[in-house]
């Protein structure tokens, strides 16, 4: 499978991964994460 970025749509929290996860490691939100692309995660995550 092929890792992907996902964004936590409670607290903003950045996965890189196969699949988001379940609950949030940060918030605890569950199923909260969101796809998104590359660019928006460089941005996000500033490297």
């Amino acid at each position: 499978m092929v890792k992907k970025y996902w964004k936590c749509t409670v607290c903003g929290d950045i996965h890189y991964g196969e699949k988001a996860p379940e609950v949030c490691p940060t918030c605890g939100a569950k199923e909260a994460y969101v796809l998104i692309s590359a660019a928006e995660a460089k941005t996000l995550l500033k490297f």
